[in-house]
C-alpha cells in the first residue's frame, strides 16, 4: 500500500488536474434507469463516493440529488487513498465522511446495506482484485439502490481504429513512467509528453465491464456517455448503472 499511496500523493501534487475530472451529470441524471431508482427513493439518501478525487462529481451529483430529492441527504461519504489538497469536499453539505484507506482487497469500513447511491469513478482500472472489490460494493449497497461505476472504454471507436495499426489504446498503461508507450500515430507520441501514467492494470470493454458486474451480484441498466455522445459504449470514458439483483 505504501508505493500505491505514494505513487497517487505523488500525482495529486505534480498535477493540478489530476482528480478534477468534470462529467456530464445531467446527462446520467436524465438516464431513465436513474429516474426509476429516484423514484423508489423518496427518503432522505445515504451517499458514498469511492475514489472522489478533487470531488467535483460529488459536489455536482449531490448538488442534483438535493435538487431533485425533496427529503434532501442524510449522510454523504467519501472513501479515497489519498486525501487531495485543494479538494471541494468542503463545499458540499451535509459535510462529507472521509475514510483514507486502500480500496483493493479491503473491507469497506460500513455496515451491510448502507448506502442508496454509490458512485465510483475511474478507480476500477486501477485494482488488483476487482470481483472483491465490486462484492463489497454490492454488501454496503441497499436493495432499492444505485451504482454509477465508471472506466476508459477499450472498445471506444478510437481506439478500435489504433488497435488496425497495432496502437495501444488511450488509457492503457505498460509502465509508470511514460503515457507514450505503443501509441498510434506514432508522430503524434509527443502529444503524451505532458500525461503521466496514472496507475491504470485493467482494461474494460463494455461487455467485460457488464459481465464481471453481473457475476459480483448486480445488474445492468444502462450505460452513461460520461462526457456526451449518442452511443455510450464507443466512447473513450465509459458509465455503467447497475442496480442490486
Amino acid at each position: 500500500m505504501q508505493i500505491e499511496s505514494n505513487f497517487y500523493e505523488r500525482l495529486h501534487r505534480n498535477d493540478a488536474a489530476y482528480g478534477r475530472n468534470v462529467y456530464d451529470v445531467q446527462r446520467l441524471v436524465s438516464h431513465s434507469a436513474f429516474n426509476s431508482w429516484q423514484e423508489k427513493n423518496k427518503s432522505k439518501l445515504s451517499v458514498l463516493d469511492i475514489g472522489c478525487g478533487k470531488g467535483q462529481f460529488l459536489l455536482d451529483i449531490t448538488t442534483v440529488l438535493k435538487q431533485k430529492n425533496q427529503a434532501g441527504l442524510d449522510r454523504v461519504v467519501v472513501v479515497d487513498l489519498i486525501r487531495a489538497e485543494g479538494n471541494l469536499l468542503g463545499k458540499i453539505l451535509p459535510n462529507p465522511e472521509f475514510y483514507q484507506q486502500s480500496v483493493d482487497g479491503q473491507k469497506l469500513p460500513f455496515e451491510e446495506a448502507t448506502f442508496d447511491f454509490i458512485s465510483c469513478n475511474h478507480v476500477l482500472e486501477h485494482i488488483f482484485e476487482t470481483e472483491k472489490f465490486l462484492r463489497e460494493i454490492r454488501r454496503v449497497v441497499r436493495n432499492n439502490g444505485l451504482v454509477v461505476i465508471s472506466v476508459p472504454n477499450c472498445a471506444a471507436w478510437m481506439n478500435r481504429i489504433a488497435f488496425l495499426f497495432g496502437g495501444l489504446p488511450l488509457g492503457a498503461e505498460v509502465g509508470t513512467e511514460s503515457a507514450s508507450y505503443g501509441f498510434w500515430p506514432t508522430f503524434l507520441q509527443h502529444k503524451l509528453n505532458r500525461f503521466v501514467p496514472s496507475g491504470h492494470i485493467r482494461d474494460f470493454t463494455p461487455r467485460a465491464l457488464r459481465d464481471l458486474a453481473e457475476s459480483c451480484g448486480f445488474k445492468s441498466v444502462g450505460w452513461w456517455a460520461q462526457n456526451g455522445g449518442l452511443i455510450p459504449t464507443l466512447k473513450r470514458n465509459l458509465g455503467i448503472l447497475l442496480e442490486p439483483k
